[in-house]
């Protein structure tokens, strides 16, 4: 029909087919391909009507600009006898409109003529939404990539499909190591066995956000076989009849170790190392506590340097912090592990001695004093020497009370350095 036809007999039916259709003839001599036939939507997008375009050209129909890719289209349609399809842009009604040109060859081999058929659906909401989606994708990744937090999307196999610059960083794998591989990499072995559980768990939950930090701590693991400190927030969406997730993921591990550091300088004292006054107040309570509950006796040690502001007055304060810890370090030699030292304040300490008897508490303070008698330090080639004064308390019973254990340990460090110093007395 359509290669034999004029517009009289075609337009009845093509006028029909719901998209702008036209039928073009090649015409040799002038090797120009002439309008045969097109339909009132055509019409539409050449701007005119059939009866003042019927017969012309390509050239006479569409400016220039739409003339030269449609006819290299046609050439190449009528060449290779295949269709084609390209896109064009026309100044339509004032606005620039896009359509999908598609090029049928219609071939004879009896007779030597040769035409085309040509749809144009217009595209131009399908190229407008393109382009906003092209503009989302492009701050989509640039929100991803710029991201201080790492990134991770895994599809319902839990395999990665996005990897933002950040994780990269974090984890140190490459975007191309990691995309496709599973998930669990990326964790530490002893966390893999149960992850798809929680993977799933989290599927079948009616929430769609989750932080998982709250239930137990979660390490990463680096290429390098290093564990490091996370905070994750897993979200999920569906996606046809699929479910795709994500983890914004920060590295926590400087600011775990920062916290750290901040209960330890809470609790020790910065120049000897040893426990503050504050923390063994807290420790020494739960010793309280425990003695009481299990009836078990401890013996609590309170501990002067003898005639200490002289040293600091002959040799100055450099001299008195090294003899500070020097004398720190002569303590911690001569207890047990489960015993507790204190720097009390000044150049009083403390010792708690858990679970021990009047008679040994006394034979570990008399070796504290008797190696502190022999201790020497030296500052600028000057020989320091100094003595301890002990005092020593032993409590029992339900009856145990903190203040009156400092005021007893207190008066008997005072009778010990009245009665000549460099010597352990015990309460009466």
């Amino acid at each position: 029909m359509f290669f034999l036809s004029d517009h009289e007999t075609l337009i009845s039916s093509i006028e029909a087919i719901g998209a702008s259709f036209a039928v073009f003839e090649y015409e040799p001599g002038s090797a120009a391909f002439n309008l045969v036939s097109c339909n009132s939507l055509y019409e539409d997008l050449m701007g005119r009507s059939s009866t003042k375009a019927l017969s012309q050209s390509l050239v006479t129909i569409f400016p220039r600009y739409i003339h030269n890719p449609l006819k290299e289209a046609f050439n190449h349609c009528m060449t290779e006898h295949i269709a084609l399809e390209t896109e064009i842009v026309l100044d339509y009604k004032g606005e620039e409109r896009c359509w999908r040109s598609i090029v049928s060859p219609i071939v004879n081999s009896t007779i030597d003529k040769f035409r085309i058929i040509q749809t144009c659906v217009e595209i131009t909401e399908k190229k407008i939404l393109e382009k906003q989606l092209g503009v989302s994708m492009k701050r989509f990744e640039a929100v991803v990539n710029n991201a201080y937090d790492g990134i991770i999307t895994i599809d319902e196999n839990q395999n990665v499909k996005l990897f933002n610059e950040a994780a990269q960083s974090m984890f140190g794998y490459s975007e191309i190591e990691i995309i496709g591989q599973p998930l669990t990499k990326l964790l530490p072995e002893k966390y893999r066995s149960k992850h798809h559980g929680y993977v799933d768990g989290f599927k079948r939950s009616q929430v769609d956000s989750r932080p998982m930090q709250t239930r137990a701590a979660v390490q990463g693991l680096r290429k390098d076989g290093s564990e490091f400190s996370i905070e994750v927030t897993i979200s999920k969406i569906r996606i046809a009849d699929n479910v795709e997730y994500t983890a914004v993921i920060r590295d926590i591990s400087e600011k775990n170790q920062l916290l750290k550091e901040l209960i330890l300088s809470s609790r020790i004292d910065p120049l000897t190392k040893l426990y503050n006054r504050r923390y063994f107040i807290d420790l020494l309570n739960a010793e309280i506590t425990r003695s009481n509950r299990f009836m078990r006796g401890f013996s609590l040690l309170m501990l002067d340097i003898d005639h200490f502001k002289s040293i600091n007055d002959k040799y100055g304060h450099s001299c008195g912090d090294i003899a500070l810890v020097a004398f720190s370090n002569t303590l911690i030699n001569n207890i047990r592990e489960v015993d507790t030292i204190c720097r009390w304040g000044g150049e009083e300490f403390m010792i708690l001695l858990p679970e021990i008897s009047k008679e040994n508490a006394l034979v570990v303070a008399e070796k504290i004093r008797s190696n502190v008698e022999s201790l020497e330090t030296v500052y600028e080639d000057e020989r320091v020497k100094f003595t301890v004064s002990i005092g020593l308390g032993y409590f029992s019973g339900d009856s145990i009370e903190m203040s009156s254990m400092i005021k007893k340990v207190d008066k008997c460090l005072y009778n010990a350095k009245n009665t000549g110093r460099n010597k352990v007395c015990i309460e009466a």
